[in-house]
């Protein structure tokens, strides 16, 4: 009888032990006012965390439009937005993919790890 616990007990700890950490964020989505082309303290100190947990991983980045009625302004709003993005990236050398993505909700911001 104590065997068999032994044996529940062992399997346990080894399944507790060699179970895959799945701590690690896959996606980011942060949300913009329609006027904003920089990022706040805020989005930025989120940006940066995800980055130092996804140091290696392919980044894909998807820049919804700003939800302006002039769409023009809207994609130079977006375009602002990206080049904000890039400039954390590039401080980390960390490539990201950067994406326009009009089918997006308005004045959003994604970042996926593949």
């Amino acid at each position: 009888m104590k065997w068999i616990g032994y044996v529940i007990l062992t399997s346990f700890l080894w399944g507790c032990a060699s179970s895959p950490q799945t701590s690690q964020e896959l996606e980011l989505e942060l949300f913009f006012s329609p006027e904003q082309i920089s990022l706040t303290a805020e989005q930025t100190r989120k940006i940066n965390i995800f980055l130092d947990h996804n140091p290696y991983n392919q980044l894909t980045v998807y820049v919804g439009p700003a939800n302006l009625d002039d769409k023009f302004k809207a994609l130079l709003q977006s375009q602002k937005r990206i080049k904000a993005v890039n400039k954390l990236s590039q401080m980390k050398d960390i490539p990201m993919r950067l994406e326009f993505a009009p089918q997006q909700t308005a004045d959003t911001l994604l970042i996926q790890s593949q």
